[in-house]
């Protein structure tokens, strides 16, 4: 049977891919609005850094005990549940943005509660991913996914800019409620199983879970090097979300209109990278492709650093998205195939809390660094750092077998 066929004839898979990517492309209009909105209301690199540092929050407070959770509870309802609360936050922050009463620290306060609902909603898409599909269309189902993603990239910030032109940020960020309800109704009409564990009680057992996670992944050497890899990029790539705007409007002198780009840009690169991905059949020493990815995505984005045109700069984040794309889809798969399906709530909350921890450190000290060190410079050598890491994983047989 053709596997591209019978996914497409898979008929809750359709309804959950769409589904999401449809959100995906809702949130793609409020982040480009609010993003933008936040510069041109402070001006101030300390405040795009407030953004970021309130969305990576929950992962490093409450990523494990979501993951326990994930396990514990239905996933096609719990993705339901965070799917209407993502919709009722962003609904809430639109009709303040709307009348005029939205200020800088309701915007962390919304962000840190959405990033909430959005951690315990993707590790139940990528624990539910396997139960949707069969073994062998995994590495395809993963890279519809990303092509979406990359697809939302392209097009959001492209329309967001239109949909703000002409009805304001409040209205266009009411479209992306509309997807998350939308996404909840796509699920509400599926159907596949969800593994539970069996779940003790009191705290005790809350921790024991946790910590199930955890030694999972540090007694498989080579996935908790690649997860301590994954944390040191992370972490000198999470200014990028801060330093991108700053590109645009300080350094290439290209507005809103660039920055949009920047986004485009990386989601073509995704989109490519999905598309790639999907047609290889059997990938064999997948940890190659990881380490092959890291080495030409620092690279590229050095590269970006060094640009003074805005040709080269498009060029070069397309090229990273493409290695992102190729990574997280290899990623993806290497996990949900070597998890088993009861655990992978734990397994995957724990991986964020891993790859994702440090992230606010970093965030927090990019203001400080800026005063030092322009933007341009520190993208340089956050790129250096990713693909010396990426080399790094060379040394370390067991992950180029992976």
């Amino acid at each position: 049977m053709n596997n591209n066929a019978s996914l497409w004839r898979n008929r809750s898979f359709v309804l959950v891919w769409a589904g999401q990517s449809l959100s995906m492309f809702g949130s793609r209009l409020t982040y480009i609005a609010l993003l933008w909105w936040v510069l041109e209301k402070t001006g101030s690199a300390a405040a795009l850094a407030g953004v970021a540092i309130a969305t990576a929050l929950p992962t490093l407070f409450l990523g494990p005990i979501a993951g326990v959770f994930i396990d514990r509870l239905d996933r096609r309802k719990l993705m339901l549940a965070m799917n209407l609360v993502n919709g009722l936050i962003i609904g809430a922050a639109a009709t303040l943005l709307l009348i005029g009463l939205l200020q800088i620290w309701e915007i962390y306060v919304f962000t840190i509660l959405a990033s909430t609902a959005t951690l315990f909603h993707r590790p139940s898409l990528q624990s539910s991913i396997p139960n949707l599909v069969p073994g062998e269309q995994l590495t395809k189902a993963n890279s519809l996914y990303q092509i979406s993603s990359g697809a939302a990239g392209i097009a959001g910030p492209a329309l967001g800019g239109i949909l703000v032109g002409m009805i304001g940020s409040g209205p266009t960020m009411w479209v992306d409620a509309f997807t998350f309800l939308i996404a909840a109704i796509s699920l509400v009409a599926s159907s596949f199983p969800s593994p539970r564990m069996h779940a003790g009680r009191g705290l005790s057992s809350v921790l024991s879970d946790i910590a199930t996670g955890f030694r999972f992944l540090y007694d498989r050497k080579a996935l908790f090097f690649m997860l301590l890899l994954f944390a040191l990029i992370n972490f000198v790539l999470a200014p990028t979300s801060i330093l991108f705007p700053i590109m645009a409007k300080d350094v290439l002198h290209t507005g809103a209109r660039g920055f949009g780009l920047f986004g485009s840009a990386l989601s073509v690169g995704m989109v490519a990278g999905g598309l790639l991905t999907a047609r290889l059949r059997r990938l064999r020493r997948r940890g190659m492709w990881i380490i092959a990815g890291l080495i030409l995505l620092g690279t590229m984005l050095s590269v970006f650093g060094l640009s003074r045109g805005m040709m080269l700069s498009l060029v070069s984040l397309g090229l990273v998205g493409l290695s992102v794309a190729v990574v997280n889809i290899i990623e993806a798969v290497i996990f949900q195939t070597r998890v088993p399906n009861e655990l992978q709530g734990r397994v995957f909350a724990a991986q964020s809390a891993i790859t994702d921890g440090l992230q606010p450190i970093s965030l927090a000290a990019t203001g400080a660094i800026l005063t030092l060190v322009a933007a341009p410079g520190m993208i340089i050598v956050c790129g250096a750092v990713a693909a010396i890491a990426g080399l790094g994983g060379l040394a370390v047989r067991g992950m180029r077998d992976l």
